[in-house]
């Protein structure tokens, strides 16, 4: 009885621990949130703050001093796309960035993640309101 116990404990705790799969959807809502917490950490700090997508994830800056300052940080750590997911980069650019200002306004922009056939487009308007629209 106590071995079956302890297999049961350790089955569970093998399910909890393991990675679910992470889907497009879910990848985009929390690049999404990392703009939306760009912008607020823009406005509290007063200072602003800049995200930054490559090919390969994406990090997070805040202005100081004149220079850029990388933010480590949870919720603020540089991340990696998961699995098959890719952004899709204007052509001949490595990288774009998203820019917000201590009002909380951002440079306009969009940014399109794709994972096999679906694509995710993310929209951040002037005002810095952030906004996610699937493609077909």
């Amino acid at each position: 009885m106590v071995v079956l116990f302890i297999l049961g404990i350790a089955g569970i705790a093998v399910v909890m621990t393991a990675p679910g799969e992470d889907t497009l959807g879910r990848e985009a809502d929390r690049f999404a949130a990392g703009l939306v917490r760009a912008r607020e950490e823009a406005i509290l700090g007063t200072r602003a703050v800049e995200v930054t997508v490559t090919a390969q994830g994406y990090g997070f800056t805040r202005q100081h001093f004149g220079g850029w300052q990388p933010l480590r940080e949870a919720p603020f750590r540089n991340r990696l796309w998961p699995g098959e997911t890719r952004p899709v980069l204007p052509r001949g650019r490595e990288q774009i960035g998203f820019r917000f200002d201590p009002t909380g306004a951002a440079t306009a922009g969009s940014l399109v993640l794709s994972r096999g056939s679906d694509a995710i487009e993310i929209h951040v308007d002037a005002a810095g309101e952030v906004r996610t629209d699937a493609r077909h």
